[in-house]
């Protein structure tokens, strides 16, 4: 009988919000062509945003970011807070000027309305998805893209607190970032809007 060989997946907040930000642009890739690939680039730049966010907002500490749940069947354990919870952490200069290099994050009112609406209207109905048909014109999609896509950049290599990113990976999240904006302000539905 052959032994099995163990084979291990492992993940640290910065890989697992680096897949994300990937998987982001392969859909972004997939956008002109295939309608259904706006699902996919809303769900996972909402996950390399709130992944990125947690990376820039826990320090040296990671527990800066865990909560005790106080009430319900889950009441005494620990979760992370919350995506707007880390967002206003990711705010807030008293948080996040921990180096002499650090900076918060200042985000612009077309940026505060991009995330909302990909968290609140697109991201929490497409993860919850409630039976219906619902119709969803796509045009305001590469604007939300692109505000998302400089708050990540932002979050994962300009906010200056201790995020473990290589070079390679930290090249791999500028080159993502330039490439989908760019194909995204060449693509029809941006153009359209923006006339």
């Amino acid at each position: 009988m052959s032994k099995i060989k163990f084979q291990w997946l492992q993940l640290t907040e910065e890989t697992n919000a680096l897949d994300y930000l990937n998987q982001a642009d392969y859909y972004i890739q997939l956008a002109n062509e295939k309608k259904i690939a706006w699902k996919w680039v809303i769900l996972c730049l909402h996950g390399a945003l709130y992944g990125f966010a947690v990376c820039a907002a826990q320090g040296t500490n990671p527990s800066r970011l865990i909560e005790v749940v106080k009430n319900g069947k889950n009441k005494g354990r620990e979760k992370l807070f919350s995506f707007n919870k880390v967002l206003e952490k990711c705010q807030d200069p008293n948080w996040m000027l921990i180096t002499g290099i650090s900076k918060y994050l200042q985000l612009t009112d077309s940026q505060k309305k991009s995330i909302r609406r990909l968290k609140d209207v697109f991201r929490n109905n497409f993860e919850h998805y409630i039976p219906t048909s619902w119709y969803i014109e796509l045009h305001e999609f590469p604007l939300i893209t692109i505000d998302v896509l400089k708050v990540i950049k932002f979050l994962a290599l300009e906010a200056g607190n201790y995020t473990h990113l290589t070079k390679t990976q930290k090249r791999r999240i500028k080159s993502v970032v330039y490439q989908c904006t760019r194909q995204l302000k060449s693509s029809i539905l941006y153009k359209e809007i923006k006339k």
